[in-house]
């Protein structure tokens, strides 16, 4: 393996960042360099925006003549992971550092603070306080980490008020990524089999933390970030002309190998998919896979994953591959995940919201009461709203099982505190009525049901006509993975009619009936109830 230098090698991806680029660029060599001095490595993913064009103005002309700064500018757009890798190449430095490419630096010592980490051999990769640059709301006093074994939904977990310093942590946030050569080398650096954006920074992360290597965040240290809420992918401006300037032969070297993926585009299946499902086989153990499948199923549906796992066996001997390379086989891999959740539990919000929603699977009612009821019912590791979604999908849970199993006391007590977390849950709503109505109390019942009625009355613009089905906004819950009740509306207002009819009140009952008929006019059993009401028998 070549020798490195000490110093830092900064490396920035970028598509289509426009000014941000090279006020970032100008901001990191501004400050004060570490010993052994700074490199800078640029990757432009095949931006069309001319926002790598500054690198070619004379004083980056010669900054770049001098290697101080490197440009690649690809042909056609690799994504977020792959273009970290190829940014990496050739980089000589002891550090590499992976930055976003819209930063700014308000601590000129910043990188001789960093470099002082990885003096520490315990330091293998390092995180910090990634602000929000567009309101100055700090990381600081949380650790980054995430909502589903998917990846899909990250999340700062907060600890304290304070910043975290030499604490160790699961994963690495992506906007400023350093780790050791040495070691991403071992790992093979950011993964080519991932596509488009997400998901590198926590698999690297995690694939570290199996390996036995260590990561550290220093909060002390900051960055200011901009948190994009959406991407400048402008078509049809100018293309771009491929570059690449030499690359140092002593610098980072990775495997020469094609990640060859399944052609998932024909197929209509979701690149972000196909990412978590490709994370999942390299991290989990197939337990855990599974629950991450799961989730998979409600947020892409069960057909997409289906085919996307039968798309994944054509990819599955590359995978395996990478694992054997880096001595992590099943069994090894397994032991390590489990004593990497062990450690680190109580900020992996993501295994809690997993055996929950594992829970629906079990054909036991009891056997899934019990399971849930060892679920804590509230989780420190979340911020809000997230911490009452998983409280109100917990408390849901245990009400279900409960109905099912006849404890109906139980259930009602279950979902009246369930409604006072969230008032509006439609599914809590329509399962108490239900659940009042079997133990005969007919006025709570009839007051839960208009109050789903009004509720449906409420959203019927967002909402449209129904019958009511996935997805009303009265029934999301990130964390019941969108559960919703069948027709809610048809259900509350059959019942409301029939309740009405029983307590003699016949000109009320046919409101609601009308309100049926209003979407199924042929209905036969609801005219029938309609036409009695009317023409009552002599």
């Amino acid at each position: 393996m070549p020798t490195t230098s000490p110093g830092l090698s900064l490396i920035i991806g970028s598509r289509n960042e426009g000014d941000y680029l090279r006020r970032t660029v100008e901001g990191a060599l501004a400050l004060k360099p570490p010993e052994g001095g700074l490199e800078c490595s640029l990757y432009d993913d095949a931006s069309s925006d001319g926002s790598t064009d500054f690198c070619d103005e004379p004083h980056w002309r010669q900054l770049r003549d001098q290697g101080t700064l490197r440009l690649q500018r690809g042909a056609s757009r690799i994504g977020v992971s792959r273009g970290r890798r190829q940014g990496a190449a050739g980089c000589r430095s002891e550090v590499l550092v992976f930055l976003d490419a819209h930063l700014e630096f308000p601590q000129s010592d910043l990188w001789l603070k960093v470099q002082e980490h990885f003096l520490n051999p315990a330091c293998d990769l390092l995180g910090i306080d990634c602000y929000d640059s567009r309101n100055d709301a700090s990381t600081a006093g949380s650790i980054y980490s995430s909502k589903q074994l998917c990846h899909l939904n990250p999340a700062w977990v907060r600890l304290q008020s304070d910043a975290l310093v030499d604490v160790a942590v699961p994963f690495v946030n992506g906007g400023f990524f350093a780790i050791r050569r040495q070691v991403y080398e071992r790992l093979e650096g950011f993964p080519d089999f991932l596509e488009d954006w997400g998901h590198e920074d926590r698999f690297l992360s995690m694939l570290a933390g199996l390996c036995g290597y260590i990561c550290r965040v220093d909060q002390r240290l900051r960055v200011g970030h901009l948190y994009k809420d959406t991407f400048n992918e402008q078509e049809g401006l100018t293309q771009p002309e491929v570059i690449s300037d030499r690359l140092p032969s002593d610098g980072v070297v990775l495997p020469e190998f094609v990640y060859r993926h399944a052609d998932a585009a024909t197929r209509g299946v979701s690149t972000m998919l196909m990412n978590s499902l490709r994370c999942g086989v390299v991290l989990y153990s197939s337990e855990v896979a599974e629950r991450m499948h799961e989730q998979l199923r409600f947020d892409f549906g069960a057909e997409m994953v289906e085919t996307a796992l039968l798309l994944l066996l054509q990819e599955r001997p590359q995978l395996d591959s990478l694992m054997l390379r880096l001595g992590l086989g099943p069994e090894q891999r397994d032991r390590q995940m489990v004593d990497f959740f062990q450690r680190f539990r109580p900020v992996l919000p993501m295994l809690d919201e997993a055996e929950l929603h594992a829970t629906a699977q079990l054909q036991d009612a009891q056997l899934a009461l019990d399971h849930v009821r060892q679920l804590p019912l509230e989780l420190p590791s979340l911020h809000q709203p997230d911490a009452d979604h998983y409280r109100t999908a917990r408390l849901y849970r245990e009400a279900l099982y409960c109905f099912q199993l006849q404890q109906h006391e139980e259930a009602t007590r279950l979902l009246a505190e369930l409604l006072t977390i969230d008032p509006d849950y439609l599914p809590a709503i329509c399962l108490l009525a239900v659940n009042l109505r079997a133990v005969g109390r007919r006025e709570g019942e009839r007051f839960w049901l208009q109050r789903g009625a009004e509720l449906i009355e409420r959203h019927r613009d967002q909402a449209g006509p129904g019958p009511i089905g996935a997805f009303h906004p009265a029934s999301l819950n990130p964390y019941l993975r969108h559960l919703y009740w069948p027709e809610a509306d048809r259900m509350i207002w059959a019942a409301l009619a029939d309740l009405e009819e029983g307590a003699g009140h016949p000109s009320t009952a046919v409101g609601w009936l009308l309100k049926l008929l209003d979407q199924s006019p042929e209905e036969s059993g609801v005219r029938e109830q309609l036409l009695r009401l009317i023409q009552p028998a002599d």
